[in-house]
């Protein structure tokens, strides 16, 4: 019998990511040929919800045989599971945000399990993001994810009256200075089931990447999931479960640390907020790196400054993760902070962490995301830069 050569650039594809030996080679070691015939019955990340007897249909294949097989792919990270009632179905991850960030989320498995793959996974990465081909991949005029401004901001902001909350269910008329439920953090935490925190899958693998030292000393265990991601990750034993007030504290302490935070760009039922460092992160990486804006939404809120009230701590130019904050005439009485709006993506950190209050985040934008994951990746194609 001749065995049918498995397709791992259709694998690829489906996944939304640009083929490359890179490509090739992780896809290769995480996946053996028979994993990869599973992967080729789905349409796209998350598009299909399919059951084993389903896939196992499909394959022409026993569901005893199959079952433990996606039951371990789900175990090691290579596909998604959920659970609803007594069944469970499962989808296709995209390279970025899901496959990448829950196999290195969960390092201490692949370490001690299988350290080869962990390495290959790590070092091919890499020379992909370097190559230039996760921000060419990303580049629309859509991102799939977006900047998104701290909780305790955006109440010293209304605070010093430079804005008003509008609740979720509030009828809305598109006022200048209101603060939309989806840039209040604290509504995705009200409004979730279940809440888990993990280890920052973009400083795990930079620590890899650096023979296991760290390139910063940002906290690591501060990303969160939120309903069918906490559920995977507690599940499989690399999440921690948080109550709303523990993950409002996450986040504050992610704040203060000078993390960015972002999640996806929707509106409704997002997955995941993620505490981006500047040095790790792939998106804020592709912004510096690359000179690719389009690597992530910015908020819709920029930093106002206040000379008179400024102390010059310089703690706003040591945290910007974009560099966008700079001491002009430092040895003049005319000395001050400028801000490249330019650079900006609206993160609020220099805010948060301001000590005497001289800057304030406005909203000066209307930006209004996608609904939900289907109507963002129509508007991403779209979008998409050559």
């Amino acid at each position: 019998m001749i065995k049918m050569a498995v397709n791992y650039e259709l694998i690829a594809k489906k996944m939304g990511v640009i083929w490359s030996e890179e490509i090739e080679k992780i896809l290769k070691a995480l996946y053996t040929p028979e994993e990869s015939k599973i992967l080729l019955l789905f349409s796209g990340p998350y598009m299909d919800r399919l059951t084993a007897a389903k896939i196992a249909k499909e394959l022409k294949r026993p569901i005893e045989k199959i079952e433990p097989i996606l039951e371990e792919m789900a175990r090691t990270q290579r596909i998604f599971s959920a659970k609803g009632g007594d069944e469970t179905t499962y989808s296709l991850f995209p390279l970025l945000p899901g496959l990448f960030e829950l196999y290195f989320a969960n390092h201490e498995r692949a370490l001690k399990e299988e350290e080869e793959v962990l390495k290959i996974f790590t070092e091919e990465y890499e020379k992909y993001f370097n190559k230039g081909l996760v921000s060419i991949n990303s580049n629309s005029a859509y991102p799939m994810m977006r900047v998104f401004v701290d909780q305790e901001v955006i109440e010293d902001t209304v605070g010093r009256g430079k804005g008003k909350l509008v609740d979720v269910n509030q009828e809305v008329e598109m006022v200048k200075n209101d603060i939309l439920p989806f840039e209040q953090a604290k509504l995705y935490i009200e409004q979730a089931r279940r809440i888990s925190v993990m280890d920052c899958a973009c400083r795990i693998h930079m620590k890899f990447h650096n023979e296991g030292v760290p390139v910063n000393e940002y906290p690591i265990n501060v990303c969160m999931n939120f309903n069918t991601w906490a559920d995977y990750d507690i599940e499989q034993g690399f999440g921690r479960e948080l109550t709303k007030e523990e993950a409002l504290k996450t986040l504050t302490a992610a704040a203060k640390a000078g993390l960015v935070h972002t999640t996806q760009n929707i509106t409704e039922k997002s997955m995941f907020i993620c505490n981006c460092d500047r040095d790790c992160c792939v998106m804020l990486r592709g912004i510096r790196q690359f000179n690719n804006p389009n690597a992530v939404a910015s908020s819709n809120f920029l930093p106002e400054y206040e000379r008179d009230d400024c102390v010059f701590c310089e703690k706003c130019t040591e945290l910007c993760p974009m560099y966008a904050m700079e001491l002009i005439d430092g040895e003049s009485e005319n000395k001050r902070i400028e801000i490249n709006i330019d650079r900006c993506i609206g993160c609020g950190v220099c805010a948060f962490n301001c000590q005497n209050e001289a800057i304030t985040m406005v909203k000066k934008f209307a930006k209004i995301p996608a609904e939900n994951m289907r109507e963002a990746a129509i508007r991403n194609i779209k979008g998409k830069i050559n």
